[in-house]
């Protein structure tokens, strides 16, 4: 079985011993960074990228979710029932550059909310400021699927 804590531990000390490009040493870039999705994914910490807060009161959800540098056209967004999923992807700005470090999300991302109603897709309001999706869901007593537009 995998140790997720040893394994943090081990990646610790070696990063400290051998600097941040311990990986990066150890495979070509492309494998470091496949390999540390591999571990990220394994690990859960996928979950971490959208960040999400979720606020609410008694009539409406209010949802902020994290997408710095990212088009709304390259953003999807479904209410499921009592859930909200935001789906998409984040581009590398710098393709064809040699990566000394990175610390930033790219890629394909998927973040599943659970609300504690379902929502009234009719009247929503979704839209970026500065970075940020904000989206305002208001209560119902039942909900079908159904794919939210942008402003």
């Amino acid at each position: 079985m995998f140790d997720q804590e040893k394994f943090r531990r081990w990646s610790k000390l070696a990063q400290k011993v051998y600097g941040q490009d311990f990986w990066s040493s150890v495979f070509s870039n492309q494998q470091a960074g496949e390999l540390i999705k591999s571990f990220s994914d394994l690990m859960g910490e996928e979950k971490s990228f959208p960040r999400v807060d979720v606020y609410q009161t008694e009539r409406e959800f209010y949802i902020l979710v994290d997408l710095p540098g990212v088009r709304k056209e390259d953003v999807l967004i479904q209410a499921v029932g009592d859930r909200l999923e935001v789906k998409g992807s984040v581009h590398n700005p710098y393709h064809g550059y040699q990566v000394l470090s990175t610390e930033r999300f790219t890629g394909n991302f998927q973040r599943t909310i659970r609300l504690p109603d379902y929502v009234d897709h009719n009247h929503y309001s979704a839209k970026f400021v500065d970075g940020l999706l904000e989206i305002r869901l208001p209560r119902a007593a039942e909900s079908p699927v159904k794919t939210l537009h942008i402003d």
